[in-house]
């Protein structure tokens, strides 16, 4: 048999491949910080255009292209450009709602500080099934969940309407992972179709 998988959503996984400097997590941990629902997050939330973390931001901007190009493979006329980015901070016993990112095109999150061995991001099916069938064994056609393992250093882009959630942080170290949202720039469409929208903000 042969199998298709039309269209799957696309999950880009990306590594830093350096330490974090010892600057810049100081600047994530100085942060202020504010409640949200089930752990904290920074007051700032364009955390990306301050300078201490310029380094990362080329990190995240360069991966960013390579994923745009690869999935959309979009006109030269168009380009992907990150919006808000903010800072959360997980620490035990704490979690991350679920939820999507409105107002965007893809997303992402990558990892300042996390436990490789029991932190997680949960990706979430949300689709009605007409018919629920037992399973005995999942895999990405039959599961409604996904976790992907979350590590220090990696950055995790997808579309933003995927829904997805963090469990409660089972160690002592305070997980922290910096969350963004991007959004089209440039020519959108065509004029010809008339679907042309010139998005120069």
């Amino acid at each position: 048999m042969n199998l298709l998988s039309l269209f799957p959503t696309p999950v880009g996984l990306f590594n830093l491949n350096r330490e974090i400097t010892k600057d810049e997590i100081d600047f994530i941990k100085g942060l202020q910080m504010r409640p949200n629902m089930g752990n904290t997050t920074s007051l700032e939330n364009y955390i990306l255009k301050k300078k201490e973390l310029k380094g990362i931001r080329k990190f995240i901007e360069e991966s960013l292209e390579q994923y745009f190009i690869s999935v959309f493979q979009p006109q030269d006329t168009v380009k992907l450009c990150i919006t808000q980015s903010w800072v959360n901070y997980t620490a035990k016993g704490q979690w991350h709602h679920k939820h999507a990112h409105p107002n965007s095109f893809v997303s992402g999150v990558f990892y300042f500080s996390a436990n490789e061995k029991s932190d997680k991001i949960y990706f979430s099916k949300d689709k009605y099934e007409r018919i629920k069938l037992d399973t005995k064994e999942w895999n990405a056609f039959n599961s409604e969940t996904w976790w992907l393992e979350a590590n220090t250093g990696k950055l995790i882009i997808f579309p933003s309407e995927l829904t997805h959630n963090v469990v409660p942080v089972e160690e002592e170290e305070t997980r922290i992972s910096l969350s963004f949202n991007t959004f089209p720039k440039g020519v959108i469409g065509r004029n010809e179709t008339l679907t042309e929208f010139v998005a120069n903000w």
